[in-house]
C-alpha cells in the first residue's frame, strides 16, 4: 500500500501532539451571590462583581458567565441563600457544568466592619471548604481580593476533595478502545473531514483524520488514500465544527463538535450516523482546539469502532 508521506508524517505528528503530557485541567468555577442581612445586604452585588472579576485573572480557573448562571438558576427556581446544601450545590454543577460553587455571606459586625465568608463546595463530592476575610467597608476592594486569592488556594489545594478522581488520560482511553475491540473484520478506511468556524470558513480538516486514521491504524485497520492502491471497503465523512466560548488570558476553552457518516464503498449504503460535542481546555488558542478536536475524535471512535470491527 502506498500513502503519501505527508499523510503518514503528519499521522505521527498527531501522535505526539495528541499524546503528550499537557498543562493541569482548568476548573470550572460557577460564583453564586453573596448574601447579607440587614445593613449588610447592600454590600452582596458589589463582593459577588469583585470576587468574580478576581478569579477571572486566575489561569487554573474558569469562571461560569453570570448571565448563564442566573438563568440557569431562574430556570430551575433557586432560592440559594449564602449556605447553600451539597444537594443545591450538585444540581447547579449539573445544569451549568461548574466543577465548584463559591457562594458566601457578607456579616457587619459594627459600624464599618465587614466579615466576608466564602464557602467553596464541591459540586461533584459534596466536600465544603470556607474562606474569611474580615476589615472595614471603605477597603472593599482589598477585602474583596484577599477573599478571592484564599478561595483561589483552597481550590488549587483541596482539588482531589472538591472534584473526583481524574479523568482518564487520551492514551489510556485509546488503550482500553482497541483492548475491547471485538471481532476480527478490519475493513480498509478512508477519512475525509470538513471542518466549519463561527465565521462561515471551511477547509478539509487533517486533525480529525490523523487523530481517527491513527485510531484505527492502531486498532489494526488499513487507512487508505487516493493515492493507494487498496481501495477502501468503507468511507468515514465528517463535518466538524469548533469555536473558542471562553478566555481568560491565555487560557482558552474551546468546543468541537462532531458529525460521522460511514458508508460502503461499492453499494453507498449508509452503515451509521454519530455526532458528539466535546471541550478542551489550554493556554492558547490552538492548544485548546487541538484538545477539543482530539477529545470529540475519541468520543465517536469509542462508539464506531465496535461497529466497524463486526
Amino acid at each position: 500500500m502506498k500513502m503519501k508521506i505527508p499523510f503518514v508524517l503528519s499521522l505521527l505528528l498527531a501522535c505526539v501532539m495528541a499524546r503528550a503530557d499537557g498543562p493541569p485541567a482548568a476548573l470550572t468555577v460557577a460564583v453564586y451571590d453573596f448574601k447579607g442581612s440587614g445593613a449588610a445586604a447592600r454590600y452582596g452585588n458589589d463582593i459577588t462583581t469583585l470576587v468574580t472579576a478576581d478569579l477571572t485573572t486566575e489561569t487554573n480557573l474558569v469562571l461560569v458567565e453570570r448571565a448563564e448562571l442566573t438563568k440557569a438558576l431562574n430556570e430551575q427556581a433557586f432560592g440559594l441563600s449564602g449556605m447553600v446544601s451539597s444537594d443545591a450545590a450538585a444540581r447547579i454543577g449539573q445544569i451549568t457544568g461548574a466543577k465548584v460553587l463559591v457562594a458566601g455571606q457578607v456579616i457587619k459586625s459594627s459600624q464599618d466592619h465587614l466579615t466576608l465568608v466564602a464557602s467553596i463546595i464541591g459540586t461533584e463530592t459534596g466536600r465544603l471548604f470556607a474562606s474569611k476575610v474580615e476589615g472595614e467597608a471603605a477597603n472593599l476592594s482589598d477585602l474583596t481580593s484577599q477573599l478571592s486569592r484564599k478561595i483561589a488556594q483552597t481550590i488549587s489545594d483541596q482539588t482531589t476533595n472538591l472534584v473526583l478522581g481524574a479523568q482518564e488520560s487520551s492514551a489510556d482511553r485509546l488503550d482500553r478502545i482497541i483492548k475491547n475491540l471485538g471481532g476480527t473484520n478490519r475493513p480498509a478506511i478512508s477519512i475525509a473531514i470538513t471542518a466549519h468556524n463561527r465565521w462561515g470558513g471551511n477547509w478539509k480538516d487533517s486533525g480529525v483524520a490523523n487523530e481517527l486514521g491513527l485510531i484505527l491504524m492502531k486498532a489494526g485497520f488499513p487507512v487508505v488514500d487516493d493515492n493507494s492502491d487498496r481501495k477502501p471497503d468503507l468511507n468515514i465523512t465528517g463535518v466538524l465544527t469548533w469555536n473558542w466560548v471562553k478566555q481568560h488570558g491565555r487560557l482558552v476553552v474551546s468546543t468541537a463538535t462532531l458529525e460521522l457518516k460511514v458508508t460502503e464503498r461499492r453499494t453507498g449504503l449508509i452503515l451509521t450516523m454519530d455526532h458528539r460535542a466535546s471541550t478542551g481546555t489550554g493556554l492558547g488558542e490552538q492548544v485548546a482546539i487541538h484538545a477539543s478536536v482530539v477529545n470529540v475524535t475519541d468520543d465517536l471512535a469509542e462508539r464506531l469502532l465496535p461497529l466497524l470491527g463486526k
